[in-house]
């Protein structure tokens, strides 16, 4: 068996003596435990909203039956116009995710004033001008549902869509000029509404929340009752195409009850 040199007895010799240098070293400190995530709220809240609408759609207006019985022949209504109108709603709803939520809310629309012009078209070809205009306002029930895919130092954008209905009512209607002098009984008209809306979220407590939002609804049409001036002869006022309104909403949310945490990504 070979003999093993000086300068190898010495290189050994170096390595166990740096192996039991290591084995007296202290041990590595431990690491601090890492943070738990961010808690987020998981149950029942309630909300509420203002804001304003302006028109989308203008309303296409006929006058029923068409052409009128009586001494007016045919009826043209032209240039109608709806104002913006206010809007304030309150509603429920539940958190069920970290990014997904859902509510029930119902609306009362506002001081929204319809207008437009009517040219009559009498027997003997005589014709005359006229002027409408009736009060707007509308009760809407929607669905809603939520999706909020990331936030951000307590902002959280969303997107959302909602399904319903609008109870449409017109009231105080007149008419007046030199063809017509009276107005139209009130009515309503009960039609089917949706929503498409985005807006952000941002944490002002723990539980309390306010909301920016734009909204696109589509509420249906609306009917005046019969005219008074020629009782039976003119019917309603009606809208022939869906009013539409690009609404603007400030609100808030408040988290209810003790509801589950639910775990998001730390900030």
């Amino acid at each position: 068996m070979a003999k093993l040199g000086p300068l190898a007895l010495a290189a050994i010799a170096a390595a166990f003596s740096g192996w039991a240098k290591a084995a007296d070293l202290p041990a590595a400190p431990s690491l601090p435990p890492a943070s738990p995530a961010e808690e987020e709220f998981s149950g029942w809240y309630l909300r509420g909203d203002v804001g304003g609408g302006v028109n989308a759609a203008a309303p296409k207006l006929e006058i029923a039956p068409g052409p009128l019985a009586g001494p007016i022949a045919t009826q043209a209504v032209w240039r109608p116009s709806l104002s913006p109108s206010g809007m304030i709603d309150v509603g429920a709803g539940y958190q069920a995710t970290s990014w997904f939520r859902a509510d029930a809310t119902i609306e009362y629309r506002f001081g929204a004033s319809l207008r437009s012009g009517a040219t009559d078209a009498w027997a003997g070809s005589a014709q005359t001008g006229n002027a409408f205009r009736a009060d707007a306002a509308s009760f809407v029930g929607l669905v809603n549902g939520y999706v909020s895919p990331v936030a951000w130092y307590g902002f959280s954008p969303f997107l959302g869509a909602g399904v319903g209905f609008a109870d449409n009512r017109l009231s105080s209607v007149s008419a007046a000029g030199p063809g017509w002098n009276g107005g139209f009984a009130s009515g309503s008209r009960i039609s089917f509404a949706w929503a498409a809306m985005a807006g952000v979220d941002y944490d002002l407590t723990a539980r309390l929340k306010l909301e920016l939002s734009y909204r696109y609804l589509s509420y249906g049409t609306g009917a005046t009752g019969g005219a008074d001036a020629y009782p039976g002869l003119a019917g309603p006022i009606s809208s022939r195409n869906r009013m539409a309104s690009n609404d603007f909403r400030l609100g808030l949310i408040y988290l209810i009850g003790e509801g589950a945490p639910l775990p998001v990504v730390a900030q």
